[in-house]
């Protein structure tokens, strides 16, 4: 055998074998990677990079948050030791009477969760329309998807990690909303 022939022998092995490298580095990356981050979740969410993170996040999708061309919703919320108002950005979900918003970050123990609970009223603006909220109520992901979501939702929900949800009813005495009014899904 000539070295060119040799030469080219390795080129088409390299060709033939690069794409099977590559699938399977991403499915390693994609099926081992959401399990490396759900299970040492808990040090990851408490590290000081990722509170730097999320603040810097959450300054910027607050600027949108709640407008009509926005997916995330704005969470006005009084503090229980402050007493001041808050406003964070959340993925809210219409659902059942109100709304479903997803616990992500350190779930039932996130500082707006804690105070939504103990307050248990809350202001939500979500596509240009303002929600009084009361009534929470902690769920779990099997009980809120037995409605229909979007696959997309699914998906992210499981890759995440998110296993329970804050139900929000809203507030009766809003003028011009019966409490089971259901709202369409997105």
């Amino acid at each position: 055998m000539r070295a060119d022939e040799r030469r080219g022998r390795r080129v088409i092995i390299c060709v033939s074998a690069a794409p099977l490298l590559v699938g399977t580095v991403a499915t390693g990356a994609l099926w081992l990677g959401p399990r490396a981050i759900r299970h040492n979740w808990a040090q990851v969410s408490r590290s000081a990079a990722m509170t730097r993170a999320l603040k810097w996040n959450n300054r910027i999708r607050l600027r949108r948050s709640g407008t009509t061309r926005s997916n995330t919703a704005k969470l006005t919320h009084v503090g229980r030791r402050t007493g001041r108002s808050y406003q964070v950005p959340v993925g809210a979900y219409p659902y059942g009477d109100g709304f479903v918003l997803a616990l992500i970050y350190r779930g039932t123990q996130s500082d707006w969760c804690r105070n939504v609970m103990v307050a248990g009223t809350c202001t939500l603006t979500w596509k240009g329309r303002t929600y009084e909220l009361e009534r929470p109520e902690v769920v779990s992901t099997r009980e809120v998807m037995q409605k229909p979501w979007p696959i997309r939702h699914r998906a992210l929900f499981r890759v995440i990690g998110v296993r329970e949800f804050l139900w929000l009813h809203p507030a009766v005495e809003q003028p011009g909303r019966s409490p089971d009014v259901h709202f369409p899904m997105p």
